[in-house]
């Protein structure tokens, strides 16, 4: 495949889900962010992916060493990896939005940091995206279609959705700043419980394909509803 052609297919299935997406949870704002700010959170987003990866690559050698160390199971060591990794991409789109958005003049009101968080969420799931495309394209478009598909449904989701059960936490506590380190420990908790368990199954396939798929389906679709009335609370926050 020509090198062009390979890089503008790559990049149109793997950023429209996330673009579709975006426009859902912008459509849904009352008072619409400056289209400025929300270009920037989805870059650093984008930008977390890299700060992941590193972290990611840091902590599987330390859990290495420990293995050999300790000489727990495999069975644990791929237990600490995934939920840790969860842990590390939460984090990262943390920080994307915190460090851009969340601490500017323009998060005026509680239902902001929902949408700030979604948009550092789809920069990172678009990245992601380019990524896993990258290499499902190496075997055939209908592939990559098949993968993009997958993606646009379950994994973006999950990210979306766990995110956004951060970005309740600033909702929630934005006026009442004395809670918030309190609310963020809930909702990273909460996040990396979701995401982990998301990888969890769709890393170690437990029982039939079918009954596999179930179970995510399922936590896709719970993570999905949790993210929508929380967004719906936090458009109706009060003092």
């Amino acid at each position: 495949m020509d090198l062009l052609v390979y890089i503008v297919l790559a990049g149109t299935l793997a950023f429209l889900p996330s673009l579709f997406w975006l426009w859902f949870w912008l459509k849904e704002d009352d008072h619409p962010e400056p289209r400025r700010e929300i270009l920037l959170v989805f870059l650093a987003g984008m930008l977390g992916v890299v700060v992941a990866i590193i972290l990611e690559n840091s902590f599987f050698s330390a859990n290495l060493l420990f293995q050999k160390f300790f000489g727990y199971s495999v069975f644990w060591f791929s237990i600490f990896n995934i939920f840790v990794f969860a842990f590390l991409e939460e984090i990262t789109k943390t920080a994307a939005a915190f460090f851009t958005a969340i601490r500017s003049k323009y998060f005026d009101e509680p239902v902001d940091a929902m949408i700030y968080m979604v948009a550092a969420a789809l920069g990172f799931a678009a990245l992601e995206n380019i990524l896993f495309l990258g290499e499902s394209l190496k075997i055939g478009v209908t592939q990559s279609v098949m993968v993009s598909a997958f993606r646009f449904i379950n994994a973006l989701l999950i990210h979306v959705s766990a995110t956004a059960i951060i970005g309740s936490a600033f909702a929630f506590s934005f006026f009442h700043k004395e809670r918030r380190l309190r609310e963020l420990f809930v909702g990273l908790f909460f996040a990396t419980l979701l995401h982990g368990f998301y990888n969890f199954f769709i890393i170690n396939n437990i029982g039939a394909g079918a009954l596999n798929q179930i179970w995510i389906t399922l936590l896709v679709i719970c993570g999905a509803i949790i993210a929508l009335v929380l967004f719906e609370y936090a458009k109706c926050a009060k003092l």
